[in-house]
């Protein structure tokens, strides 16, 4: 636990932190399997995340506590080797009991990351089949923190960024020569979803690194090595990820 968490640790009570435990080893996999000492600094970021974000829902829709532990835990478990530990553009997250549209698109969403209210979306009944199934590849909630991720750090000063330049160029090198592979179906360990564009390909590629990580090494090792330096951990490595 570096110096920042030690001291937030220090205001957090015994009773929130027991608690966030016993959801997280209830919902997070990748929570589970990390070592009593990682858990410690998980359980104190999901808590600094938590309390930093302003969680909403819509009208009639009860967010429990247990709800926000979960959501929060999927952004921890994205950053948990980085140094970035909250948002700060997309600070406030909007969740809906059902999926959603816009009134000008005739689309429905499980999730999506607005830049123009600075909000991020998700439906829970898809949050919390991404925790239900757990090596899909399929995870709503670790799929739009990896856009939040990309967007914030674009907006950061060179010397203040959260992802080392040279580590994420690299990855786009790499992933720019898969996009047509993927969008045609033929790279088959992504959804042809993730061929969309480099920001799709990120998100998607985050999912199937989470949830499938010795399958995705398996069959792209280079990429997977490269996409576990962007974030500074192998999940392969469950007890010490990073």
């Amino acid at each position: 636990m570096n110096a920042k968490h030690t001291f937030v640790n220090l205001f957090l009570k015994r009773s929130s932190k027991q608690e966030c435990h016993i959801v997280l080893s209830r919902w997070n996999t990748y929570y589970e399997a990390l070592s009593e000492k990682h858990k410690k600094t998980f359980v104190v970021r999901t808590l600094l995340f938590l309390n930093t974000t302003d969680f909403d829902s819509k009208e009639g829709f009860e967010l429990t506590l247990e709800m926000k532990l979960v959501i929060s835990s999927a952004f921890v478990q994205i950053t948990f080797g980085l140094k970035q530990d909250v948002l700060r553009i997309f600070n406030t997250i909007f969740v809906t009991p059902t999926s959603y549209k816009y009134a000008s698109r005739d689309v429905f969403f499980n999730g999506d990351v607005n830049t123009v209210t600075k909000r991020v979306n998700l439906s829970w009944p898809a949050v919390e089949k991404g925790f239900i199934i757990t090596n899909d590849g399929l995870n709503i909630a670790i799929h739009e923190f990896a856009h939040c991720l990309i967007i914030e750090n674009t907006k950061r000063s060179r010397l203040s960024k959260n992802i080392n330049q040279n580590d994420l160029n690299q990855w786009k090198d790499i992933a720019t020569k898969k996009l047509p592979l993927i969008r045609e179906g033929k790279y088959k360990i992504f959804r042809n979803y993730g061929g969309t564009n480099l920001m799709e390909l990120f998100a998607t590629t985050l999912e199937t690194f989470f949830e499938q990580p010795h399958e995705f090494y398996s069959y792209a090792p280079t990429f997977y090595r490269t996409t576990a330096k962007v974030l500074k951990q192998d999940p392969r490595n469950g007890k010490n990820p990073k």
